[in-house]
């Protein structure tokens, strides 16, 4: 079967390995921001759901580079390739590093040397609006990653292939939270929130809905019904509700909202089947260590529970910012508790941790990503 080559976010290369995996299944993985998955229609539509999913490659070549390689060289590589893959009509080659890129390769020298070795009168170039694009990626070591990743980088990659049309990335223009009507300095990044909903997706489940109980300023209700699923949104504070109604109206799009205690939620909504649930529960921003915090969601985790026991969480924990440079087999902090307590919370409301890793928010806070699935 064909296959897809997805080129991924530098912001958090293992959360977006975590994210493609998720949405599509099983992958196999190249580079630390490159993954191969199979090409199917469901993974094309899946992954219009990606939020660190930066370019989709189809009909994809690859070398690893254990020796050195002059551009002409690497040049002819993908020139024989072109001839068994380009379609005919216009085409430009597109190159790009990931990380430090790879010593001795230019992406200059490589764009005009494909282009000439390709370039026929079945298929002439056109860098304006070319009908093909074919993209080299040289990717070499992160360039002083924001966040640590779990796998070590093996040697530099070159990888390339036709831009799958049928893909388009997600723009974020506009959809800023300090340019809805309704902000609060807490509120969600929109990128962010779609994150934490690609996370709670299972491979081979459909999730239909999104249930949010700290629905805040309506980030995740709104990036959850821009994909056209349904979302329940509520909140305890009436003002947060109201807002989020508002926030929704400016984009566009609607969702169920409504004022109740997450203590609540479960007799608001019912029991329900293909749901996830999605939240970034209330912490003050200068102290991440709170016991009513941590009430609040351990009975987010017992709610979820009743409304959809096969469903699937997804939250953001604030942390200590320790977290961030921590091995991750050590016993850090987590809402004030040690992991292993928490964790022991969290299995006892019938959910099991199948993801847990810091981003960072400032340099006294990180927020720890923590995926669940039922235990059962």
């Amino acid at each position: 079967m064909q296959g897809l080559t997805l080129i991924g976010s530098g912001w958090h290369p293992y959360l977006f390995r975590a994210e493609i995996k998720a949405l599509t299944g099983p992958l196999e993985v190249i580079h630390p921001r490159v993954v191969y998955i199979p090409h199917t229609d469901s993974a094309i539509r899946r992954l219009s759901r990606a939020a660190l999913l930066d370019q989709v490659l189809s009909s994809a070549g690859r070398i690893w580079l254990h020796s050195s390689i002059t551009d002409g060289e690497l040049a002819q590589h993908i020139a024989e390739w072109a001839g068994s893959n380009l379609p005919e009509g216009s085409f430009a080659v597109r190159a790009r590093n990931l990380g430090t890129g790879i010593d001795g390769l230019s992406r200059s020298a490589i764009e005009a040397d494909v282009g000439a070795q390709v370039m026929s009168e079945a298929n002439p170039v056109d860098l304006e609006s070319p009908e093909h694009e074919i993209v080299v990626v040289l990717a070499g070591q992160d360039d002083g990653p924001i966040h640590r990743d779990s796998m070590n980088f093996i040697g530099p990659k070159v990888v390339w292939g036709l831009r799958e049309s049928a893909w388009q990335r997600e723009s974020y223009a506009g959809r800023a939270p300090t340019e809805r009507p309704f902000f609060r300095p807490v509120s969600l990044d929109a990128r962010q929130a779609r994150l934490l909903i690609s996370l709670a997706h299972r491979a081979g489940v459909e999730s239909a809905t999104v249930v949010d109980p700290f629905c805040g300023t309506g980030g995740i209700a709104i990036e959850a019904a821009l994909q056209g699923m349904e979302a329940l949104a509520s909140d305890l504070d009436g003002r947060m509700v109201e807002g989020t109604r508002q926030n929704l109206d400016w984009a566009g799009v609607s969702a169920s909202v409504e004022e109740c205690a997450v203590a609540d939620v479960a007799s608001v909504w019912g029991q329900r089947s293909g749901c996830v649930f999605v939240f970034d529960p209330p912490y003050g921003r200068s102290s991440w260590k709170s016991d009513d915090g941590l009430e609040l969601f351990l009975t987010a985790l017992s709610a979820a529970h009743q409304i959809d026991s096969n469903g699937a969480v997804c939250t953001m924990l604030p942390a200590g910012p320790e977290a961030l440079s921590q091995n991750p087999e050590h016993d850090y902090q987590v809402m004030g508790r040690p992991w292993s307590e928490l964790d022991g919370l969290i299995r006892e409301r019938g959910w099991v941790p199948v993801l847990r890793t810091p981003v960072k928010v400032h340099r006294s806070l990180a927020r720890m990503v923590v995926v669940c699935h039922p235990a059962d």
